[in-house]
């Protein structure tokens, strides 16, 4: 059954490589859903004492010169909150939080063509890129047992329309002209990845438990940490019996009520027909409406300084004493009266600079202590395969530290190298954490995407034809 969903998967793929090479968009039949109408909204203004966003992008680079983490810590809660609140808007008569009215590439690439765009409903869930590269540089089969969706605040996506900036065309263009970059985002442009596990009723136990890998911790050899090794389990009542303490199934052997949380503890949502429907496209899985998407994690990056600030979020079991690379002094940030329901059950990871001491934009050097901020449902399962190509290591004191697994990750170091080659559309790079120059060789000939790898894999192929054509005849 594994291998019918690994080919599934990979047919999925293929219809995208053929659409890239050809820019021609594989017709396909998509039902009539009901539409309900979703207008994207702005990060609202908190009320939290301190926090501002955007922030000045001088206040947070003192933050960061001035190793004052507690700040850094604060200003990433503040983020959260915002994200995590309730709107009045809803799908199916669930109400949506701020993040989930957010315009997603694909609905912003619709905009650019002069389509409509529009939220009708939560993002279509998908697998995660960074699993395919991954499975690309390993060999080995893409985890489906997390999925995800890109999107982008109002403010990045109205950068993303106004620039075309998903369009081959668009950034084919300037890599003709020398450009080495795109064009800045603005600094209160918010980009998301929310990752997500799919409680599937059917397959609950007697009990209506959905037993949950869950995080304790990275381990400290120089090897990929997929889900799998974990061996630790948390359990999750759809009906909300439960009574988790904070604790972990160690062994994943049976539930206790120690070990058993609710489904109210998660962020969460019940899929409807649109979500089963695009579920199962991308997965090759049964999915039905009923089934439950729970949030085990977010990455979150805002433009408000030149290299983004980046903030990591997951579900934890524990959440005042979340394990590395959270800790107790970031959870003891946490404004609480601001953090809605179960917003206030995740920890945080953060990465304001690539190493620490902070280094300048261009010249630096990879030396100091390392800074690792990764998500264990995203970065966790990466092996030294995923890293070929890249420099990942910072030397302390003396002696190099070897960065090139997912568990010594920096949100920052990896999309630093984040950009566009239209001779090689499937270029993606991955650093471990370390020091990256903005004008690292390893960008010759190419277009820096701002950081942002979701540019990069978003490319729509409309017109490529014609504009290579085009461009040969010139």
């Amino acid at each position: 059954m594994k291998n019918n969903k690994f080919i599934l998967g990979m047919g999925f793929l293929l219809a995208i490589m053929v659409y890239s090479c050809t820019g021609e968009k594989p017709k396909m039949e998509v039902p009539n859903f009901t539409v309900d109408k979703v207008i994207p909204v702005n990060l609202p203004d908190t009320g939290i004492p301190g926090f501002k966003f955007p922030e000045d992008s001088t206040v947070i680079n003192t933050w960061v010169k001035n190793n004052d983490m507690t700040k850094i810590y604060q200003h990433g809660w503040g983020i959260w909150a915002g994200l995590t609140t309730p709107t009045d808007q809803s799908v199916g008569g669930s109400n949506l939080l701020v993040f989930e009215t957010w315009l997603t590439p694909k609905e912003i690439i619709n905009g650019i063509k002069n389509e409509p765009v529009k939220r009708s409903n939560r993002a279509n869930l998908m697998m995660p890129h960074q699993f395919i590269h991954a499975a690309q540089k390993s060999g080995e089969k893409p985890d489906n047992t997390v999925s995800e969706s890109v999107s982008y605040s109002p403010a990045a996506a109205k950068y993303a329309l106004d620039n075309k900036i998903f369009m081959f065309t668009t950034l084919a263009g300037y890599q003709n002209k020398g450009m080495t970059q795109i064009p800045d985002f603005p600094s209160d442009a918010v980009t998301i990845k929310p990752v997500f596990k799919l409680i599937k009723k059917r397959k609950l136990d007697a009990n209506g438990l959905y037993a949950m890998t869950s995080w304790h911790g990275p381990t400290h050899e120089l090897i990929g940490y997929p889900e799998n090794k974990w061996g630790s389990c948390v359990y999750v009542d759809i009906n909300n019996n439960g009574k988790g303490n904070g604790s972990q199934d160690m062994q994943c052997s049976a539930p206790t009520p120690e070990t058993t949380y609710n489904v109210t503890d998660f962020i969460n949502y019940t899929l409807n027909d649109e979500d089963v429907y695009y579920y199962n496209k991308q997965f090759g899985e049964n999915a039905v409406a009923g089934d439950i998407a729970i949030l085990v994690g977010m990455h979150v990056t805002s433009r408000e300084v030149l290299r983004w600030t980046w903030q990591t979020f997951w579900w934890t079991p524990d959440p005042a004493n979340p394990p590395s690379p959270s800790s107790a002094a970031i959870a003891a940030t946490r404004p609480l009266s601001f953090l809605k329901g179960a917003a206030s059950h995740y920890a945080m990871s953060v990465a304001y600079s690539m190493v620490n001491p902070d280094q300048p934009y261009t010249g630096g050097q990879s030396v100091g202590d390392t800074v690792i901020g990764f998500n264990p449902y995203l970065e966790a399962q990466f092996d030294s395969t995923v890293f070929v190509g890249s420099n990942s290591f910072v030397v302390k004191n003396g002696t190099k530290i070897p960065t090139y697994v997912g568990v010594r990750t920096n949100c920052m170091s990896c999309h630093a190298y984040a950009a566009f080659d239209q001779n090689n559309l499937s270029y993606s790079t991955y650093s471990g954490d370390a020091y990256v120059s903005l004008t690292d060789p390893i960008f010759t000939g190419k277009v820096k995407v701002d950081f942002a790898w979701s540019v990069a894999f978003n490319v729509d192929t409309t017109g490529m034809a014609a504009f290579i054509a085009n461009n040969k005849t010139q």
